[in-house]
């Protein structure tokens, strides 16, 4: 991609993120894990409600920060956001560094740095307003390097995993949680839509049940469903979005310069359900669903569509 043409899409791209925090902003939320609060704004999305946020994503927040800890040093995550993974890293007494390209997410980490009460064990923590197509990352400067649902924005992953690579020193970690958009089917979409008609969602049952009675209505849930689930239309989060849409583009780039010593796969209809279940017993269902979710794809009845993976620098 030329440089021209290159940095007028990188403009867009952070046009899009600062759109969307400034948006989160404006209905309350707060990106700092230890200071959610329910937002009733949020109609599918675990930010939702900080309990569904402990269920889906604390998880894997808390792998980060234990394999970070193995090596210990330098953390660098790219595309911070608003920056509560390097917060919480920080906070368990790392040395990290966070850089993205949206000033306005950058703007907002900062303030939400200034006004972090957790200081016991507090490490450092630093943001850089910069995207890492033009970000000098150095030579052995990191002892870990962190894509937290940000490499699949970058067109060329080998290219920014060489300069990752670089970046790390002997013996570095690398860890990677990305979707992985082109496993996600039509069959992937219709097995999600029983989940959305039968669990109880931001649309009640009255509606939505009475809109899937035939066989054409059943077809236009599914579809609409599966652009969903794959960010088509307007369901797109940025110019960039989805540029690395499969698991073979984020691994070739990983195996020939880095040890790979785990791979792990998740959600195959769950992601994009749990931060939408209403009612009373919706935590019991989110954890039931969470659980049901893994099986599918234990079992291999559904593909996954996220994927996780830890590395180490050859």
């Amino acid at each position: 991609m030329k440089e021209k043409k290159l940095d007028s899409k990188l403009e867009k791209e952070a046009q899009s993120f600062d759109d969307q925090i400034d948006e989160r902003l404006k209905h309350g939320f707060i990106p700092d894990l230890r200071r959610l609060k329910k937002i009733d704004w949020f109609y599918n999305n675990v930010w939702r409600d900080p309990e569904l946020v402990k269920i889906f994503l604390m998880p894997t927040v808390n792998y980060i920060i234990d394999h970070a800890k193995l090596r210990g040093g330098k953390i660098l995550e790219i595309g911070c956001g608003c920056g509560y993974l390097t917060l919480e890293l920080a906070r368990n007494n790392m040395d990290v560094t966070g850089i993205d390209l949206s000033p306005g997410s950058i703007e907002i980490a900062n303030q939400v740095l200034s006004e972090n009460a957790f200081k016991e064990n507090f490490g450092s923590l630093k943001y850089i307003c910069t995207g890492i197509h033009k970000y000098d990352l150095g030579n052995q400067t990191f002892d870990t390097i962190i894509f937290f649902g940000t490499l699949h924005h970058m067109p060329d992953p080998a290219l920014i995993l060489r300069k990752v690579h670089r970046a790390l020193k002997q013996g570095g970690q690398l860890i990677i949680y990305e979707p992985i958009k082109d496993n996600i089917s039509k069959d992937s979409a219709f097995f999600a839509a029983i989940f959305r008609a039968l669990v109880p969602t931001w649309i009640g049952y009255d509606l939505k049940l009475k809109n899937l009675d035939n066989p054409e209505s059943w077809k236009k849930y599914v579809e609409e469903i599966y652009k969903e689930y794959t960010f088509s239309d307007e369901h797109e989060q940025s110019p960039f979005d989805n540029s690395t849409s499969s698991e073979e583009a984020i691994l070739g780039g990983i195996r020939d310069i880095f040890d790979i010593k785990t791979v792990e796969y998740f959600y195959a209809f769950v992601d994009k359900l749990i931060g939408g279940i209403r009612g009373d017993d919706r935590i019991e269902i989110a954890k039931f669903l969470m659980f049901l979710d893994a099986e599918l794809i234990r079992k291999k009845i559904m593909k996954p569509s996220t994927i996780r993976i830890f590395a180490i620098k050859r």
